[in-house]
């Protein structure tokens, strides 16, 4: 369905007619108009299309000059979408609500909108044009990746599917889910981090509980061959379809073969599994499972996924490809060491000789191994493997007791576990390297221990130093409730709601608010208050008191007549 076009102008003096009529689209530069059809060159007074960048059969995108300079965003390099075909009610929807999704969706992985970033063009008296300007996006998509390279390893599917995954968490906690996953639609920048692209299909996620289906007249059927699974073509798509489409996707990068040139069992399962031999069966298994027809097979969410794939990961770390990695990295060891014929060396070469060497290689290497047993237990902790991450930062302490970061991590372990002294003491020695946080999380356990006084000017100093727009919710929220408890209403609200602004789907924040409102007699902003804290509990990541304000919020409600609510999931 969708193609690339390949006649892309490399001269800098050219404006692009985005006309989809028109004959002759290629103009010199600095023109007002188009000379084959008087279409203006100058795109809501601001913009020029100075190529086309890609096309398929609705929509064609450009990139542009922002000649708004000193508006919002003007600097940001950005492309124009423009929709072609028009004539289908629902895509005119759905290209309109790409905007809105994509405002809401708050990640480096994902596009940025700005202010004004949807509005229609007239080209001629009656015809007009519905455009979105957005952020262009470095690098190449992975389809055009995989005509470049050759097929993925395990080690880089494994970084891949854990990015695409985590974008995914995000766009399903916020409500959404995409709809057209496919190599086409993931765009990789020259550092090697993915973006999920082109949101003109998705859909808001109606129910939490992943098993909800849309009705047949109010869905527009979105077909990527190959990608989209057996209920979005029957109309039914659900979040969890998204998974199968990336399971496809990854299909495809590690065996160079597009899903529909793969044969197939009678169920529809792809027989795929000898072209890749270069991954583990773990990750094949893992892959199947979200490929799997019916959709109650598949794993229930990305989270569940992402702890699929830090097991993985964990499993995959042994001493051989240990060892492996560090010669590689040493080049005057790696010389006289071939490990891929290690189980033929001759025995002569000696228990001493090897044991030497392993002890060189072992302290050359022992930082970047840290690093990676911290990001394993990383992982885990984000999949709410606490046992995992616990094995994988005692590894990363033992290797090097000195690094800050792991202390950090294994605070969030021993906090998550409610073992809070030793979490503090964590928390205390990673101060110097991530102070912000640490501030916010030893504050946290100040206010649990009804240490008000101490937990305030940890928070002011950390709102002093953070850069990051959701820790500085945190911050601002742990600053409310502290304040809450020392009776500041006022002050207290405005923490508050500050912490709201930052990032309104705090339901920690309202929970504390309508607390506050309580106290302050206002009833109205209470019930307010209380009806968010149970609408966003299930996208905030469980923590023992989130879980009792969720309860006292639904008996709040019920006493007033409130039906409808939900719990917090605990891991």
């Amino acid at each position: 369905m969708d193609k690339f076009d390949e006649q892309m102008l490399g001269e800098e003096s050219v404006s692009y007619c985005i006309n989809p009529k028109c004959q002759q689209r290629h103009n010199p530069y600095g023109l007002d108009n188009c000379l084959a059809c008087n279409t203006p060159l100058l795109i809501n007074n601001r913009y020029r299309a100075v190529r086309k960048l890609y096309q398929n059969d609705r929509t064609e995108i450009f990139e542009l000059e922002d000649w708004g300079f000193g508006a919002a965003g003007w600097e940001v390099p950005k492309i124009l979408k423009v929709l072609t075909d028009d004539g289908d009610p629902n895509l005119v929807r759905l290209f309109q609500q790409e905007e809105l999704i994509l405002r809401q969706l708050k990640s480096l992985g994902i596009p940025k909108v700005f202010p004004g970033g949807y509005f229609t063009f007239e080209i001629t008296c009656c015809c007009i044009l519905h455009c979105l300007v957005m952020e262009r996006i470095p690098g190449q998509n992975l389809e055009r990746w995989l005509k470049l390279n050759r097929t993925i390893s395990e080690e880089q599917a494994l970084d891949w599917l854990k990015q695409i995954t985590q974008l995914l968490e995000c766009v399903h906690n916020q409500g959404f889910f995409h709809r057209d996953i496919k190599p086409s639609n993931i765009m990789c920048r020259p550092d090697g981090s993915l973006v999920l692209v082109d949101f003109g299909a998705a859909r808001k996620i109606t129910s939490d509980t992943y098993i909800d289906k849309y009705e047949n007249c109010d869905t527009t059927v979105i077909l990527s061959h190959g990608y989209t699974p057996p209920e979005q073509v029957n109309r039914a798509a659900i979040p969890k379809s998204d998974l199968f489409a990336l399971g496809r996707t990854f299909v495809h990068l590690l065996t160079g073969k597009h899903p529909d040139c793969l044969a197939a069992t009678a169920t529809g399962k792809l027989i795929w599994r000898e072209l890749a031999p270069q991954i583990s069966v773990n990750l094949a298994d893992l892959i199947d499972e979200m490929m799997a027809a019916e959709s109650q097979r598949r794993p229930q969410n990305p989270s569940i996924v992402l702890h699929r794939l830090a097991e993985i990961e964990c499993g995959n770390f042994t001493v051989y490809n240990f060892l492996r990695k560090a010669a590689s990295k040493s080049n005057f060891i790696s010389r006289y060491i071939k490990f891929q014929y290690l189980n033929s060396l001759p025995v002569k070469l000696g228990l001493g000789m090897s044991l030497f060497l392993g002890i060189i290689v072992f302290k050359l290497s022992a930082p970047q191994l840290a690093v990676f047993l911290n990001n394993c237990a990383t992982d885990n902790y984000a999949a709410d493997n606490l046992d995992g991450a616990q094995l994988c930062i005692n590894l990363a302490l033992m290797m090097v007791p000195s690094l800050d970061e792991s202390h950090y991590t294994q605070g969030l372990i021993f906090d998550a576990n409610k073992n809070f002294y030793a979490a503090r003491n964590s928390y205390e020695k990673a101060i110097i390297i991530v102070p912000e946080k640490s501030l916010n999380n030893l504050a946290r356990l100040d206010i649990l221990e009804k240490r008000y006084s101490a937990a305030v000017p940890r928070l002011q100093r950390g709102l002093l130093l953070v850069k990051e727009v959701d820790l500085k919710s945190a911050l601002h929220k742990n600053m409310g409730w502290a304040l809450l408890e020392m009776g500041d209403y006022q002050q207290a609200a405005i923490q508050l709601n500050g912490a709201i602004a930052l990032d309104s789907d705090r339901a920690s924040a309202y929970c504390l608010l309508a607390r506050v409102r309580e106290a302050q007699k206002d009833r109205s902003g209470a019930f307010t208050a209380w009806h968010n804290c149970l609408k966003y509990a299930p996208k905030e990541k469980y923590q023992p008191e989130l879980d009792k304000w969720v309860i006292e919020a639904k008996n709040r409600l019920e006493v007033q007549g409130t039906d409808g609510v939900t719990s917090i999931p605990k891991p």
